[in-house]
């Protein structure tokens, strides 16, 4: 169709890659690309990237082609600015009909987009006023224009000129949405929330309006609010890798490790043939990932293990020179078995960690400290201590030292941690023989840590009922199995341990009424 048009030099690509390859090694006047290009990048992408590397000059026209009518692939293709948009299918009539249209005002508006080719913003600026005054029939492209130019010239007094005589007139979305940004940069942030709010009601599909709510939002530290901006947003257009990266740092900085945790995979996911791609969103992705590995017996605990770990991999394979993210990566990895379990696993990733670590030059303070608290993890304790000695040695900043004192005592208490878990081992030996005493002394020993686990302190219950249903209650030993009921709480009913709980409470209460008789 582009031949029988009058293209006379044509070239063709057969997927988005391709298609990049071409864009970056020759200025087009015209790009027609279809939405769906397979696997890999598809139009959105090559329209995203065309534009961040300035492989698109503004005399040139990009016009994506699609038969996609999903409202996230619209909406994602229509916010990086298409020059236009045809849906399939279509007739050579009908492209004619829309080219001519598309390339008549393009044309009118050259000399602009000329001096914007060659960065001479104050000459396009003075192009389009004349094309305003002398061709009313431009006036919205010319406007749309201009505004841009004198926003990017941070000329906020009279692009907000520009854009409230165009809102006067007729309500387009883009203008009011500039008159925003121009009065917040003029310092009124609040009646540029207002502005966006009610651009949102005749428009609620502009998501660039969202974007600025957030943006706007957080500079008056209202980050919870700015979260929720970005999640309508993602809800409306959620192909934009930019946006699920920004909503994941915002809910990363927010404690909403869940929301941050979901935004980072599509990062990763819309990110592995964009120019956006970046190692922070591997990494954010499996830090934010960890507070859901809560039950490593759980099926779906072990499938987001496993996610994780594919996601480490796939970074270890994409940046494979890049010595500081294998560090984390391989961190990560140790993180994520720890969190499973499998300390074996963990210890060999933290090993990898170690060798990457010895390549880095000038390595910050808080590798060090990330070092020492994997290896409390791992029950690695003499090379924790070592290394904390090491650092004590060494200026730190108070941040540093917070942290490192914090580990230190988290050393400490590893160790008591150990020591209970000795001691009850001890006391189930013991219970087994038959030789109670020695086992209630055991547990009592064990328990008396305030972070003893729900086992021990049922075994210490279990020995104390034992020995006063082979002696005789005992009010003093009751009163010690109560103390530990307390401490122990309820257990869910789907707990492995309810049943035992549930029995031993039981035993508890008769012996209790005996005693009362």
């Amino acid at each position: 169709m582009a031949s029988i048009l009058g293209g006379d030099k044509i070239d063709s690509a057969t997927d988005g890659i391709e298609a990049m390859n071409l864009i970056h090694r020759h200025d087009y006047d015209i790009v027609l690309s279809d939405y769906n290009l397979g696997r890999a990048k598809d139009g959105q992408q090559v329209l995203e990237e065309a534009r961040f590397t300035n492989r698109l000059p503004a005399t040139s026209l990009f016009i994506v082609i699609t038969g996609e009518n999903a409202m996230d692939m619209v909406m994602g293709a229509l916010e990086y600015d298409p020059d236009g948009y045809i849906t399939k299918p279509y007739t050579l009539n009908m492209l004619k009909e829309r080219l001519i249209r598309i390339i008549t005002v393009k044309e009118k508006l050259r000399p602009a987009n000329e001096a914007i080719d060659a960065k001479d913003y104050n000459l396009a600026i003075k192009l389009c006023l004349q094309v305003l005054k002398e061709n009313k029939r431009l006036r919205l492209p010319a406007s749309r224009m201009l505004g841009q130019l004198l926003l990017k010239q941070k000329n906020f007094e009279q692009a907000l000129n520009i854009y409230s005589q165009l809102v006067i007139d007729r309500s387009v979305s883009w203008a009011k949405l500039g008159q925003a940004i121009c009065i917040y940069k003029l310092g009124d942030p609040e009646k540029a929330l207002e502005i966006l709010n009610s651009t949102l009601v005749d428009h609620p599909l502009y998501v660039q309006c969202y974007d600025w709510i957030a943006k706007i939002l957080l500079s008056l530290g209202r980050s919870e609010e700015a979260q929720t901006a970005l999640e309508k947003a993602i809800a409306i257009s959620p192909k934009a890798v930019l946006r699920q990266m920004e909503l994941g740092r915002i809910a990363y900085q927010n404690g909403d490790l869940v929301v941050a945790e979901n935004a980072f995979k599509n990062a990763i996911r819309l990110g592995r043939y964009s120019c956006h791609k970046s190692v922070k969103n591997y990494l954010q992705f499996a830090r934010s990932a960890q507070v859901l590995l809560k039950n490593p017996g759980d099926r779906t605990t072990q499938n987001k293990a496993s996610e994780i770990l594919r996601a480490m991999d796939e970074l270890k394979q994409d940046y494979p020179v890049d010595n500081d993210s294998l560090f984390f990566a391989s961190m990560l990895e140790s993180k994520t078995h720890t969190n499973m379990d499998n300390v074996k696993e963990a210890r060999r990733c933290l090993s990898d960690a170690e060798l990457v670590y010895a390549r880095l030059e000038n390595p910050e303070i808080e590798y060090q400290l990330q070092i020492v608290e994997a290896y409390i993890d791992t029950e690695q304790s003499v090379k924790a201590q070592q290394m904390i000695d090491a650092l004590k040695t060494i200026s730190l900043s108070a941040e540093q030292s917070s942290k490192l004192n914090d580990l230190d005592h988290a050393l400490n208490g590893e160790a008591l941690r150990r020591h209970s878990s000795q001691l009850n081992d001890e006391g189930v030996d013991h219970f087994q023989q038959g030789n109670l005493e020695a086992a209630i002394d055991a547990f009592d020993q064990a328990t008396q840590y305030e972070f003893a686990t729900t086992s021990a302190m049922l075994n210490s219950i279990q020995a104390k009922i034992a020995f006063m249903e082979k002696v005789k209650p005992n009010k003093d030993m009751l009163k010690e199995c109560r103390a530990l009921l307390i401490r122990i709480g309820e257990i869910d009913k789907n707990d492995e341990r309810f049943a035992r709980y549930a029995r031993l409470r039981k035993t508890y209460d008769r012996l209790g009424r005996a005693i009362a008789k």
